[in-house]
């Protein structure tokens, strides 16, 4: 069996230490170096899963070899030198998680570098886990709704309009297969834990946000006041002749219009979606590999993400007038909560809901 090189930077860190499993216990990988400067946790994983190799830094890793596939699980403030460091000494696919960093110019030059030197981006991870989005995605494009006429994002945007939130403006492209032209929006003020430890504007702070998102078939995507309720929707889209709803369980599928609506049970629904998360997710990462072609979680798509969120912040600071994309100014940034700022060894890893860090037992 072909063995995919790969290291895992940030491993021992709590959603680099599942990667770090995942590829630990698939046949068709070998983990060639563990990278976190953690060194207590980090050779304590090392340990637990035979890796022999380990460094305190990406440069030291790169300086010895070049592996296959990177996944570095980092702060976002680490995102962007990571992913460039990678494609610039030729490591074939590389992912980050979300959001893809603090400034768009940051996520171009990942993006265009990435393009460049041939290397797959991959951001984020989400999609690994909703169950039959592709499916759902194919069944869309089938026909099977009819020509689509709207879309939302039933949950809003409740706590990040980036650091969370990138995953419904994300989605949004994917399942429409359109991309967002304009934007209007409004903003509420961040809880009072999202504040960063930096000095930035309240414009550049990640918030909840609202408003409306103009894509390119003449389609609408409302985005409703976020509820204290919350939801569990996190895109909807409506056609001629129906409607689907992506959930955390699995679609909701409608056919038809008015009272000759009716939910309808695809029979790819039949078949059990994959119930391990990680390793879809990087399996998904060694087809990229053998294929050269992006991954359904690419950093293009996030990277259009952090553009969405950043122009809904700008339309709310401008009296929620309509902003066109692309963005002029390419400073703009959109600062996230300090954990994924910084990571839990700086912010404290219970600023997001967590005990501790993670261990190896």
């Amino acid at each position: 069996m072909k063995k995919y090189r790969v290291a895992v930077v940030g491993g021992a860190g709590t959603w680099g230490s599942r990667y770090l499993h995942a590829y630990a216990n698939h046949p068709a990988c070998e983990i060639v170096a563990l990278v976190d400067r953690a060194r207590n946790r980090r050779d304590a994983f090392a340990d637990r899963y035979g890796v022999e190799t380990v460094f305190d830094t990406l440069e030291d890793l790169l300086a010895r070899e070049v592996p296959d596939i990177v996944s570095a699980i980092l702060p976002t403030s680490h995102n962007p030198d990571t992913v460039i460091a990678c494609a610039e000494v030729g490591v074939k696919v590389v992912s980050c998680e979300k959001p893809i960093a603090v400034e768009l110019s940051q996520a171009d030059a990942m993006v265009r570098i990435c393009r460049e030197r041939g290397t797959v981006f991959s951001c984020g991870s989400v999609y690994s886990g909703v169950p039959y989005l592709l499916e759902a995605i194919d069944w869309i494009a089938a026909g099977n709704i009819g020509k689509l006429t709207a879309a939302a994002i039933p949950s809003g945007l409740p706590r990040e309009v980036s650091g969370g939130g990138c995953v419904q403006l994300t989605l949004l492209p994917l399942l429409t297969g359109m991309e967002v032209e304009w934007v209007e929006g409004w903003t509420l003020p961040p809880d009072l834990d999202w504040m960063p430890p930096v000095d930035v504007s309240a414009s550049e702070i990640d918030c909840p946000a609202y408003g409306r998102l103009g894509l390119s078939g003449g389609v609408v995507c409302e985005i409703p006041v976020p509820s204290e309720q919350g939801g569990s929707c996190p895109v909807a889209v409506t056609g001629e002749n129906g409607q689907i709803w992506i959930t955390g369980s699995r679609p909701v599928f409608i056919q038809g219009s008015g009272a000759a609506s009716t939910p309808v049970y695809p029979d790819f629904l039949d078949i059990p979606p994959p119930d391990d998360f990680f390793t879809r997710r990087i399996e998904w990462l060694m087809q990229a590999f053998d294929t050269g072609q992006d991954v359904l979680d690419s950093g293009h798509r996030y990277h259009q993400a952090l553009e969405i969120a950043i122009a809904l912040k700008q339309s709310a600071q401008c009296g929620h007038r309509r902003i066109s994309l692309p963005l002029g100014d390419r400073s703009l940034r959109i600062v996230p909560h300090p954990y994924r700022l910084l990571g839990g060894d700086v912010a404290g890893w219970e600023s997001i809901g967590y005990t501790g860090p993670p261990n190896a037992e």
